[in-house]
């Protein structure tokens, strides 16, 4: 009986695990053309690192597909990515051997794959060996067959075994190609209604987020932080999603979640004390060990909860790391025309983490007199705890670590601060490590938007100069705003059709410059954006979006679960719904209402893997919170200020020309009113400004009005109960023109934390 593929790919995933770089958390015989010299002049490092294997690669390109259906040949599938540890082992080992390389010359089409590039390609056949082999990872390696139909699927795998797999692989789809395709087409069918999911809609009411949440806290590590056990990810849309909790509904148990995990993040060697910025996972519980890898993408979104952090609880330290994670994407992730870098590789001369770790008698040497205090702050031993070398992390909090080492909390600081400073003079002797330049749409629109409203949070104007540099980048080489978008750009090349996500993450970018701005060309970009996903992507009788703009393969993708970055269809709805706050055009709430429709019913079944979507259902269904909101469809923008001393805050109010509101106390009974809700202190704590009088069209008789920017003050809360620091108040009133007036609404609002320690 022939043994299945799927059933070999099981066993053998149990044989090889953790030798890949973790899923969301040499000889040579060969011509010069079948070395892979196609790969050479490709828009990607990863790809042009495979230039040179005896392995006759093709790219992701028709050329290959029409070989493959020509000559009948099953086709062999890499993904992989610049600064993935183990792909570049599978390459010196597998690639590069002249024996392996024959194999798959002769018996396959050989395509490699820059999922960074492509994630499409990257997200339909990570499905496949997720179902095949129980596990995902990169390298990715998939067996297709001629119409890219998966059959086979492995991560990384030791030479000896691979090139036995390959021969096996190559031998039963001569001898038995029907039963392959057949498992193929089973593949392929899962696959495609898994891309198609749909449940009817739900409303996403306050007790069904309440249930969301203790779903995804019940797998929370209340000792460390964070979901799960190793390998651990940040897992940044959780964070968010933990915010928004705390925010919307003053929620004590997921602040208590978001502030454990943060804390433990910011003091672990996930976090690089030196220079700044955060690796893309841990592989231990304690956030002491990561894969040393740095993705942009992580600098942006847990800068960002780092932002938003601070923003509620004013602690300090939160602010201080995310101004350190800015300062390095700005300082060593920045290309010489704006854009910003990809990523930095985690291995040094084939070894991995090598320029991040530390021998005792390193520590000791680099800072001298200091030595002691350095050894007992980061935990370093003689022993270590990576391979006998030691990553850099703090055990325990700052105020604990003061204590130990007899020193007030802030000399401790100022202490340490000249300790890092002497380990990265000593740490910049080291070889560099290699940077990927690429600058990707979404992940620099992430970053953008990160910095664009850290400017704000942290008053730091050059991370919005930089924000305006790298999109300004992203509209003139990339085409940002338009069909034609690309979605890489790299050493003057694009060629790459930008995806869903690209265009609704441009599209929120944009939106968070011109609330920082107030420079209307951003707020037109974000609308171009948005045409660009109804036009291009929009699945009419579905309700939903597709990832791309074509079938990848013999699907055409729709991404729902949250990965590095939010899912192309929550980050969609959030740019209708933000749309739909800034801008009259009723498209926007069309859009946003359909898709909340279509993505309710999963995202109440599956929390943790769409923990994204459901901030943005509720931002949509019950509007947003933060310190700066739109009502009136754009026509009164509101910013929450905490005034100098703490005890009070304002609301500052900017009307619209030819808008106005009603005064708190208008003339007839008939008008809404202009109402600031404070909470625990209560409305009569609010002074309202004087109105205007004025006879519009409408009335015979005079009416009060607030027009122009309008200030209304208040006392913030000065209980020593609150959960968080900052106070959540509400908003009420109409807003109307000469003509016309829209719907009363109400909008909730966030004063600023004041400091904490």
């Amino acid at each position: 009986m022939r043994l299945s593929f799927i059933a070999i790919a099981t066993l053998f995933a149990l044989t090889t695990a953790g030798f890949a770089e973790e899923a969301t958390p040499p000889g040579d015989s060969q011509s010069p053309a079948a070395k892979g010299h196609r790969l050479a002049n490709e828009a990607s490092p990863y790809l042009r690192q495979h230039a040179d294997n005896p392995v006759e690669w093709y790219p992701w390109d028709d050329e290959a597909f029409e070989r493959a259906r020509k000559e009948n040949k099953p086709v062999f599938l890499s993904v992989g990515y610049s600064t993935c540890y183990w792909c570049h082992v599978m390459e010196r080992e597998s690639f590069n051997d002249g024996d392996i390389a024959k194999l798959l010359n002769d018996n396959f089409i050989s395509i490699k794959v820059d999922r960074e590039r492509r994630p499409d390609v990257d997200a339909t056949y990570m499905i496949a060996t997720e179902l095949i082999s129980q596990r995902g990872g990169w390298p990715n390696s998939v067996f297709l067959t001629p119409d890219l139909k998966p059959f086979f699927a492995l991560t990384y795998a030791p030479p000896a075994e691979f090139k036995q797999l390959v021969d096996q692989v190559a031998t039963t789809w001569k001898n038995e190609e029907k039963p392959l395709r057949e498992d193929a087409q089973r593949v392929a069918g899962i696959i495609e209604q898994l891309t198609k999911r749909k449940q009817a809609a739900v409303e996403l009411t306050p007790q069904r987020l309440t249930r969301a949440s203790l779903a995804v806290l019940s797998g929370f590590d209340a000792f460390n932080g964070g979901i799960g056990t190793a390998p651990k990810f940040p897992r940044e849309q959780v964070l968010a999603f933990q915010f928004h909790r705390a925010a919307r509904d003053g929620d004590a148990v997921a602040l208590e979640a978001l502030e454990l995990t943060l804390d433990n993040i910011i003091r672990g060697g996930i976090h690089d004390h030196i220079a700044g910025g955060f690796h893309r996972y841990a592989t231990d519980n304690e956030w002491a060990v990561p894969h040393f890898e740095k993705m942009l993408y992580n600098q942006a979104q847990i800068g960002r909860v780092l932002v938003h952090a601070y923003l509620l609880t004013g602690r300090q330290k939160y602010a201080q790391a995310a101004r350190k994670t800015f300062d390095f994407v700005l300082r060593d992730m920045t290309t010489a025309e704006g854009g910003f870098a990809s990523a930095f590789d985690a291995e040094t001369n084939g070894k991995e983490g090598l320029f991040y770790l530390w021998s005792k008698a390193d520590v000791e040497a680099a800072t001298a007199a200091d030595a002691e205090f350095a050894v007992q702050a980061f935990g370093v031993t003689e022993e270590g705890n990576h391979e006998g070398l030691n990553t850099l992390r703090l055990g325990e909090p700052i105020h604990e670590l003061a204590a130990d080492a007899g020193l007030p909390v802030e000399a401790f600081n100022e202490k340490l601060k000249s300790v890092l400073v002497k380990l990265g003079e000593a740490r910049a002797k080291r070889p560099a490590l290699r940077r990927d330049d690429k600058v990707i749409a979404d992940w620099n629109a992430a970053m953008i938007r990160t910095l664009a409203e850290a400017s704000v949070v942290l008053d730091e104007p050059r991370y919005l100069t930089a924000a305006k540099r790298a999109m300004t980048l992203l509209v003139e080489k990339l085409g940002a705003g338009t069909k034609n978008m690309q979605r890489a750009y790299f050493e003057g090349s694009t060629g790459l059709q930008a995806s869903q996500l690209d265009h609704a993450l441009v599209g929120l970018a944009a939106i968070q410059l011109f609330d920082v701005t107030k420079d209307d060309k951003w707020r037109e970009l974000a609308k171009r954006s948005a045409d660009v996903l109804i036009e291009t992507f929009g699945d009419d009788d579905a309700g939903d979006y597709y990832l791309t703009a074509d079938a990848t393969g013999f699907v055409r993708t729709k991404q729902y679960d949250d990965g590095d970055l939010p899912a192309g269809n929550a980050t969609a709805l959030e740019l209708f719904s933000e749309l739909t706050r800034r801008d009259q055009d009723p498209r926007w709430r069309h859009a946003a209402d359909g898709l909340t429709d279509t993505l309710s019913g999963l995202a109440q079944r599956s929390p943790m893997a769409m923990a994204g979507t459901l901030v943005a259902i509720d931002r949509h269904t019950r509007g947003a919170v933060g310190p700066r909101q739109y009502m009136g469809k754009g026509a009164v923008r509101v910013a929450a200020v905490r005034n100098a001393g703490g005890k009070t805050a304002e609301l500052v109010l900017e009307l619209a020309p030819g808008w106005h509101i009603n005064a708190n106390k208008p003339t007839e009974d008939f008008l809404i009113p202009t109402v600031l809700d404070t909470g625990g202190v209560g409305s009569d704590g609010v002074t309202y400004p004087e109105a205007t009088e004025r006879k519009l069209s409408f009335h015979d008789a005079p009416l009060q009005l607030y027009e122009g920017q309008v200030r209304l003050e208040f006392p913030v809360s000065q209980r020593s109960e609150a959960p968080f620091a900052a106070q959540r108040v509400r908003l009420s009133l109409q807003a109307c023109s000469d003509k016309l007036c829209l719907e009363p609404e109400t909008a909730e609002l966030i004063v600023p934390a004041g400091p904490q320690p």
